[in-house]
């Protein structure tokens, strides 16, 4: 059973993806148990998520947005511009992880002093972390499933089991910063490694700027897409109660599963969907089609669960975090909607940068019209028609001007009726549980 279950994984380039997402969640949320566990203060266990936060929140946009550039743009080269654009989009990325870093210090970015002698290591996080990260998308596009799924096996057992022996050996939060550039480190070598087999090291100035502008729209759509949670936790701690930011940061987050198996499968198939796009969305209708009929039924066994999780984990007074918590799930509703992918094939990122600034206007305005008579309730539900109010509009787009229609991805008929199931759960959880 489990050879066969290896097999289904390793020999699809989208499953052996989607492992990947599983095996970096796993080895985060298991490693935050273990500090809890090996008893490192709050105080400690702040810091090292504040690090983490700093890498983070300092080059998810341009990392995450040249990377999904780089999935759409490759296929569309001749042999010798990918190999040369492998070798110079790694060079961008460590000078936008490096330029990331100068800026952290140069606006002395809030409680950065509190990490000063760890600043070395931070460097390391940040700049080889990030250009490393290409590795998995390089994979990706050259269809190693194989290498991929070992890839991601390899590289998060050393991070948990690294960091594990770090806090078990020495009972403090300074050697995992350590611990952490290693790793880091070690991730770059592979980089490298396999850069160096897989590209042409020869520096195409004119090729990495024609890259550069093509990926600028999708950068500032990862910036306002992502930008939307700092802008929530803003609008909660200028408004609300410090402990009601509390509540809302403990709800206001959507089911990780969903996001790692959607976002993954997404992220397979753009290189596919740029070369082929009829065949590719005819597999990816199926592969969603699956995909519902296993995130749908989790999501509405969980919306009638969580007052009773929230109650037992924390206490009588977090229901409103559960509350939040299932106003959030209502998001996979517009999550497993991926118009984006036609969008991506047809290179057609100044659409979804537009359409990015007009859900982030849009969530805004709605958020602080929402929230005076809803409250934090407000916040959460100008979140979930905002994200839909986009898919939306990418679905249009896709149908008129591109003659795509939504029924070419998604099986409408499911999706309308587990739709149903989702909202008609809220309702009986919110008024009757």
């Amino acid at each position: 059973m489990l050879i066969r279950f290896y097999n289904y994984i390793v020999t699809d380039t989208a499953r052996a993806y989607q492992a990947l997402q599983v095996f970096r969640l796993g080895s985060v949320l298991v490693f935050s148990i273990i500090m809890v566990q090996f008893g490192l203060k709050s105080e400690e266990i702040g810091d090292f998520e504040w690090f983490i936060f700093l890498a983070n929140v300092s080059s998810f946009f341009w990392g995450l947005g040249l990377k999904n550039a780089f999935m759409s743009y490759y296929p569309k080269l001749g042999q010798n511009d990918q190999r040369k654009l492998l070798f110079n989009l790694g060079g961008v990325l460590f000078i936008l992880g490096c330029l990331a870093f100068g800026v952290l210090q140069l606006f002395r970015f809030p409680r950065l002093d509190t990490l000063y002698a760890y600043l070395p290591w931070l460097f390391c996080f940040i700049v080889l972390g990030t250009t490393a990260s290409l590795s998995e998308h390089i994979l990706l596009v050259k269809q190693r499933s194989k290498t991929l799924f070992y890839y991601g096996f390899i590289s998060y057992s050393i991070y948990l089991f690294g960091l594990t022996f770090l806090v078990y050996q020495y009972r403090a939060i300074q050697p995992l910063f350590v611990g952490l550039a290693i790793w880091a480190t070690l991730r770059f070598a592979y980089f490298v490694w396999l850069s160096e087999k897989e590209s042409s090291m020869v520096l195409d100035y004119k090729l990495t700027f024609k890259f550069v502008l093509f990926g600028l729209p999708l950068i500032l759509h990862v910036l306002m897409g992502a930008g939307m949670e700092y802008v929530d936790g803003y609008l909660v701690n200028a408004y609300f109660e410090r402990s009601e930011f509390t509540y809302f940061r403990y709800g206001a987050r959507e089911l990780p599963v969903n996001t790692i198996f959607i976002s993954a499968l997404a992220s397979a198939f753009i290189p596919l969907a740029v070369t082929n796009l009829n065949d590719s969305l005819a597999v990816l209708k199926m592969r969603l089609n699956r995909l519902m009929n296993f995130l749908f039924p989790m999501s509405i066994v969980l919306m009638i669960a969580s007052p009773y999780i929230f109650r037992l984990v924390y206490s009588e007074e977090y229901l409103v975090s559960a509350q939040i918590f299932n106003i959030y799930l209502l998001i996979l509703c517009s999550r497993i909607l991926l118009p984006q992918v036609v969008i991506y094939a047809r290179h057609k990122n100044s659409v979804l940068m537009v359409v990015s600034f007009l859900e982030f206007a849009i969530n805004i305005g709605l958020s602080l019209f929402l929230m005076q008579f809803y409250g934090l309730y407000g916040i959460a539900f100008a979140t979930v028609i905002a994200f839909l109010i986009q898919k939306m509009i990418l679905i249009a787009y896709n149908k008129v001007k591109l003659g795509i229609s939504l029924s070419s991805y998604i099986n409408i008929s499911k999706y309308f009726l587990y739709t149903l199931a989702l909202y008609l759960t809220f309702c009986l959880s919110t008024f009757f549980l």
